[in-house]
């Protein structure tokens, strides 16, 4: 069966949009965040959600099935689905009607430069500057503008333009994997304040310096586990209707082969065989990858290159399950070992997104970097 165009086009835009580190800058904004004024007050809005400011007449089109096709599509990968961003539209004209509308945290303005009358068009003009739009209309490798802090402090606004209504089609679907990691990175602040709201866990913290040689930061509400390994840590937070759990484990390094998804599909597999069960006699933790794909992926952590499978886990023999996300890399403190930071999360009936969201900010608090280089 062929795959439509479009289908297609958006499968490789999620994966590519995985593959963009949460906390890197996106090449396909030219140039750094253009500032429009001082900070004012502060911003309001939820994680994840994008305000469009766009002409009715433009709105209504197909266009918007495009945008919200690639800005609504799923969250890879959950076992129910979740959108990757939350959607809201207003005219320019609605956004100065009232004051609170001017205060969204995360806004991307899509005007038609052809028609010059639109209040958005003279909005776009008016922030960006005549040379800019030009730059952006006809240059082949142009992506998109951002600006920070035009009303309210903490304030993201993407620029997304077109010629014609076809154009601004045309650029929802290639722009999308840009805007996208732009939105995500412009959210971690409020992510990790939300994760460390309440501090530091100092004492698991130490634990995992003590046992890896790393330094990573855990929140206070996360406990150690009573599991007892010397290559293992296993962290986790419980609620009356949630779990979140991460796994810290060491495994001897021999050579560069072992750094690929299969290698780390079956130490996550030996893992949830050996620590992780139910009451359910002969239930084990075992990744599921009959019913959705394993994303396999290469991420960044701050420069240090990391071998990433996400995708859902089960339990054999009961009926619980989730999703989750993995890494693998060098120890760079202990070149025959290798560090797998394993984070998982069961919460039935609720949304997983928010909670598979902060565990990806606990994980990637890890610093990767040789402390006795760094210490020189």
């Amino acid at each position: 069966m062929k795959i439509p165009f479009r289908i297609k086009n958006l499968a490789f835009a999620l994966i590519a949009l995985l593959s963009i580190s949460l906390f890197s800058c996106q090449s396909e904004n030219k140039g750094a965040y253009h500032s429009l004024n001082g900070a004012r007050q502060k911003a309001i809005g939820e994680i994840d959600e994008i305000v469009v400011i766009s002409s009715n007449t433009l709105w209504h089109t197909a266009l918007k099935d495009s945008f919200e096709f690639y800005f609504e599509s799923p969250f890879l990968l959950l076992p129910q689905p979740e959108s990757v961003f939350k959607v809201k539209h207003f005219t320019y004209h609605e956004i100065l009607e009232k004051p609170l509308r001017k205060k969204f945290r995360t806004m991307l303005v899509m005007a038609d430069m052809g028609d010059t009358d639109s209040p958005e068009a003279k909005m776009v003009l008016k922030d960006l500057g005549e040379e800019r739009v030009n730059d952006l209309l006809t240059k082949p490798d142009a992506g998109f503008a951002t600006a920070k802090n035009k009303w309210v402090d903490d304030q993201l606004i993407v620029y997304l333009i077109g010629d014609s209504q076809e154009d601004l089609e045309r650029k929802i679907s290639t722009k999308f994997p840009g805007i996208a990691a732009k939105v995500r990175q412009h959210d971690r602040a409020k992510i990790n304040r939300r994760v460390f709201y309440n501090g530091s866990n100092k004492g698991a913290m130490k634990l995992i310096k003590d046992t890896f040689g790393i330094d990573m930061r855990i929140p206070p509400d996360f406990i150690v586990s009573a599991v007892k390994s010397k290559d293992l840590v296993w962290i986790r937070k419980e609620t009356n209707k949630t779990s979140s759990s991460l796994i810290i484990a060491k495994f001897p390094y021999k050579n560069a082969q072992q750094l690929s998804a299969d290698t780390l599909r079956q130490y996550v597999n030996a893992i949830g065989k050996k620590y992780i069960a139910s009451r359910e006699e002969g239930s084990y933790f075992v990744i599921n990858d009959h019913d959705l794909p394993l994303i396999r992926n290469t991420a960044n952590f701050d420069g240090h290159f990391v071998t990433e499978i996400r995708g859902i886990w089960e339990l054999e023999n009961d009926y619980m399950g989730g999703p989750f996300i993995a890494y693998l890399a060098p120890n760079p403190n202990k070149k025959d070992e290798l560090i797998l930071l394993l984070g998982f999360v069961y919460a039935p009936q609720k949304k997983k997104k928010p909670y598979i969201e902060d565990m990806e900010e606990i994980i990637r608090t890890v610093k990767l970097d040789d402390v006795d280089r760094m210490t020189k």
